[in-house]
């Protein structure tokens, strides 16, 4: 029992071994062929360029993983099915259950392993990539997101909604010298709009209060239709939505609840962590989806049968993630649901086709 478990986990080791590195290896090509001339017109150095790829493959991997690990299934139960491996083990009396146990176990590990790397290598990896691109190819004020919001070199907004193009729990700095404050401007919310009077769009608050320093005296204002002119466009804040979504799960979780604190809405933000906590496991799921498939496809399939069926099922999932994650996110569905929809809608497919193999 345990030599044939330990053979089809070892016909499915090199499989996934494989084709993850094929993927990855393909995935890294396209990205260089699509990426080089504005490497080349940013003049970054060869040593920075090769350091750019080499921490972009973490994430490449984390990507690839469920459709690598569909595809092994697929292949190494396809294998053993076509050489009537799986049709002698089913005449020795041995249930199918038994056999592929260690296959749903190695599943359950790759989603755990998945999820520690997104938490370490990959978080490491991809701040690695956002410092080389700040440095080489975004020419523009870096901005930082850490529990507080969104931080400029003139201050922060706890929250930035760039549809709406409206920022929220606003505080502007202006320092006289290094580390001697002369004011500081805060306002719960402002909107970029027209500033009339012809003087064109800015960040506008309905109220603002200014705290001016002056020595040990200390005043404070409120000031109606306050203008932000510390604060550029909505193009200055354009990396937050790709700043918060590279956080992990941790890091998110404790923004939301610094944002939920202060009365914020943190509906999108609970679909991005309740979707790095449920992606995950998209590896276990596609284990037991391709299980029910290698084994009704027949003897008569092949490699590109099983090369078939895992980009149909991988299209389809991405779409139904997608999908839901937009429902979540513009407040149709709740967060949880809405992260967990596609998991929910692929573990309905694979307990009915399990109840079409025969033991």
């Amino acid at each position: 029992m345990k030599l044939l478990q330990r053979h089809i986990l070892r016909e499915f080791g090199k499989v996934l071994f494989i084709t993850v590195l094929s993927l990855a290896f393909l995935l890294l090509i396209i990205d260089i062929v699509e990426n080089s001339d504005k490497l080349i017109e940013h003049s970054m150095p060869l040593k920075a360029a090769a350091r750019f790829y080499i921490f972009k493959v973490p994430s490449m991997v984390n990507e690839i993983f469920p459709m690598a690990v569909l595809l092994s299934v697929l292949l190494s139960l396809g294998l053993l099915n076509r050489h009537g491996e799986i049709t002698a083990i089913k005449a020795s009396g041995i249930g199918l259950a038994r056999i592929l146990y260690p296959l749903v176990m190695a599943g359950l590990v790759i989603s755990a392993t998945v999820m520690v790397m997104n938490e370490t290598i990959t978080l490491w990896a991809n701040r690695s990539v956002d410092s080389i691109e700040k440095k080489y190819l975004r020419q523009k004020e870096a901005l930082h997101l850490g529990r507080e919001g969104a931080w400029l070199a003139s201050g922060n907004a706890k929250n930035v909604d760039i549809k709406r193009k409206t920022l929220q729990g606003i505080s502007v700095y202006e320092f006289i010298r290094p580390f001697a404050l002369e004011k500081r401007i805060s306002a719960d919310s402002a909107r970029f709009k027209d500033q009339g009077q012809g003087q064109g769009q800015g960040w506008v608050a309905d109220s603002a209060t200014v705290t001016q320093v002056t020595g040990m005296a200390v005043e404070k204002a409120v000031v109606r239709d306050f203008v932000f002119t510390a604060l550029k466009g909505p193009e200055e804040f354009s990396d937050f939505e790709r700043s918060y979504k590279k956080m992990g799960w941790i890091e998110l979780g404790n923004y939301i609840r610094a944002l939920r604190k202060e009365g914020y809405d943190t509906s999108r933000y609970r679909v991005e962590l309740y979707s790095k906590i449920s992606y995950p496991f998209v590896n276990l799921i596609m284990v037991l989806v391709a299980i029910p498939f290698a084994l009704k496809t027949g003897r008569g399939s092949g490699i590109s049968a099983g090369i078939g069926i895992s980009i149909m099922i991988s299209v389809g999932y991405w779409v139904i993630f997608g999908f839901a994650r937009s429902l979540g996110q513009a407040g149709i569905l709740p967060p949880l649901l809405s992260a967990f929809f596609p998991d929910i809608v692929f573990i309905a497919i694979c307990t009915l086709m399990f109840g079409y193999v025969r033991q």
